[in-house]
Formats: C-alpha cells, sequence, structure tokens
C-alpha cells in the first residue's frame, strides 16, 4: 500500500518547496481530519460486525480526480491548474463540487498532484461550498492514469463512492442524483456515466444492453471495433461519473499498464465484466451538456455554452 504522506515528504523537498510550505502544511491539517473519519469509521464497522447491523445504504463519498497536468492546454496551465480554468466565469471544478453537494454527498476528496496550489488556494476546505473537501496527493512515479489516481484513495474510503474527472464540465447537473438513484436500484458493483459522441477516438466506448447492464467496454477503439459500439449512430463514451463498491480496489491491484504506459479505468472495469459483477452504464439525458475540456477547443465550446446557458454570479 502507498502511504498516503509519502508523497508530501516528497513535496517539501522539491526546488519549489517554499511556494508550497503553507499550502501542504494546511493539507496536513485536512488529512488529519480525514484519518480522524477513517478511525471512526473502523470503529462503526466492528460495532456493526458485533451487531450484526448493517452500515447506512445512504453513505456516499465523492472522489474528483484532479491529477493531471494538463499538457494540451498549455500555455494556459503553465500557469493554473486546468481545472480551475473559467467555463464563463467558475473554475470548471466548482460547477462538479456543487452538483455533488446537491446530490447529498458532502464528503469529497481531491486527488492532486504537483503544481496545484492555487486550486487548493480557491478551494479550501469546502465549506464555502456547504461540503468537506480533504486533499490527497498522487505520486506519478508509482504510475499514471486514471486506476492510479483512484488507488490513492483506497486507504480513506470504506464505502461507496463517486468519481468526477476534475476537467469535465457538465450543465445542468440535476442528473448526479439520478445515476446515484439508478445505481443503488441496481445494485450495482459499477455505475459509468455515458454520453453520446459523434467522435469516440479520445474516450473509452461502452455497450450496454436495454436495462442498462455493460456488454463491452474499449480505451479508444480501433476502427475495426467500432462498428459494433455503435448505438443509434452515436456512442457512448465514458463520461464519469463513475459510482464503484470498495471492491474495485481488489480489481485496480489486478488492472496491467496499457500500452501507453498508463493504467485505464476501463481496463478495470473488463476486469470486473468479466468475473460477472453487476457493472451498469446510465446514460447522461440528452439535455445535459458536456465536454471534456482538456483541449482549448473543448474549452471553448464549453465556454460558449456556459455564457448563454448558465446563470452568473455562481448560480449554477
Amino acid at each position: 500500500m502507498i502511504h498516503p504522506f509519502k508523497g508530501l515528504y516528497q513535496a517539501l523537498k522539491a526546488p519549489y518547496h517554499s511556494q508550497y510550505r503553507q499550502i501542504i502544511h494546511r493539507t496536513y491539517k485536512y488529512l488529519e481530519d480525514v484519518l480522524f473519519y477513517r478511525q471512526r469509521f473502523k470503529a462503526l464497522r466492528l460495532i456493526q460486525k458485533i451487531s450484526g447491523l448493517k452500515g447506512s445504504q445512504e453513505t456516499m463519498i465523492g472522489l474528483i480526480l484532479a491529477a493531471g497536468k494538463g499538457t494540451r492546454m498549455a500555455p494556459y496551465t503553465d500557469a493554473v491548474p486546468k481545472e480551475i480554468l473559467p467555463v464563463a466565469e467558475i473554475p470548471v471544478i466548482e460547477y462538479s463540487i456543487r452538483y455533488l453537494g446537491d446530490a447529498g454527498v458532502n464528503k469529497i476528496y481531491i486527488v492532486l498532484s504537483n503544481r496545484k496550489a492555487s486550486l487548493i488556494e480557491y478551494i479550501k476546505d469546502g465549506k464555502w461550498l456547504n461540503v468537506h473537501v480533504t486533499y490527497l496527493y498522487q505520486d506519478m512515479k508509482y504510475g499514471t492514469g486514471t486506476t492510479k489516481a483512484i488507488e490513492v484513495a483506497q486507504p480513506w474510503i470504506g464505502e461507496e463512492f463517486i468519481v468526477f474527472y476534475g476537467d469535465s464540465f457538465f450543465h445542468p447537473g440535476y442528473f448526479v442524483k439520478d445515476i446515484i438513484s439508478f445505481h443503488r436500484k441496481k445494485k450495482a458493483s459499477v455505475t459509468m456515466g455515458l454520453y453520446e459522441v459523434s467522435d469516440p477516438t479520445r474516450f473509452g466506448i461502452a455497450k450496454i444492453n436495454p436495462e442498462g447492464a455493460l456488454i463491452d467496454l474499449i480505451e479508444r477503439p480501433s476502427v475495426e471495433k467500432l462498428k459494433d459500439l455503435k448505438a443509434n449512430e452515436y456512442y457512448l463514451a465514458n463520461s464519469s461519473p463513475l459510482i464503484f463498491k470498495p471492491e474495485v480496489f481488489d480489481y485496480i491491484a489486478k488492472t496491467k499498464p496499457a500500452p501507453d504506459g498508463e493504467y485505464w479505468i476501463t481496463e478495470t472495469i473488463r476486469l470486473m465484466l468479466k468475473d460477472d459483477r453487476p457493472v451498469y452504464g446510465f446514460q447522461i439525458p440528452p439535455n445535459v451538456f458536456w465536454r471534456d475540456i482538456g483541449t482549448p477547443k473543448a474549452r471553448l465550446e464549453a465556454d460558449e455554452y456556459a455564457l448563454k446557458n448558465v446563470k452568473l454570479s455562481k448560480e449554477i
């Protein structure tokens, strides 16, 4: 198991440590809070085991992945993390945090790597957004990709959790409540948020049956495989959010690196599918706008939409 404090110790030794020292010390305080809640959670589980009681089915943790460098968004990301680039006047990550809070997910972890100080300074502990935010550090030398980012949270999560990509922009966000309800109704081990796209080359593409059960899932499929994945003239892309039961960590440990060296969460989910775990896809409603703002073009498209459709003064 990777010790969650190890990356922070290394960050203190980095050449730019003076800029980060105050932020990292503040993060220690947040992690101490997490440690307290984790110990309390373990004690509760022990009491439940002894008494034969079951934990609450309503508990869910939020996890936002924000460790990526955002190289495709340079030179903007040379100055600020891509997750706080504004869409209209609102940093993109703030939309996801607000949607989670509105859905009753009030405890949120954000996975970070180096050069994210301004993100921490902006979000702080999340109280001004009516949630509790804690930061976890991802050391990239242990591997990159969505799977490795989620693995960072393993010591802190013992219940179901919902994952957002930090650079994903959705609007409106009412569907977050719906996907959580769908996940619980299906008693799924995994529920994937799926969005219709015409260009499947940058995404994991899923195929589902009429009930939403996952049939197949391929990351950046080849031209030959695309014809079997098309649904009603579109492809269903893994847009997030993703909802997992904690058993996913067993499969994360078995996930092998992809040809590009990254660890893809789609491969983790495929392992679960092979074991006949209940994996479902939830189609994001067509009136919801989504962009992965990992490229300047996508961010401009999101900005154009938001300026027309999002009320300013942070009313989202």
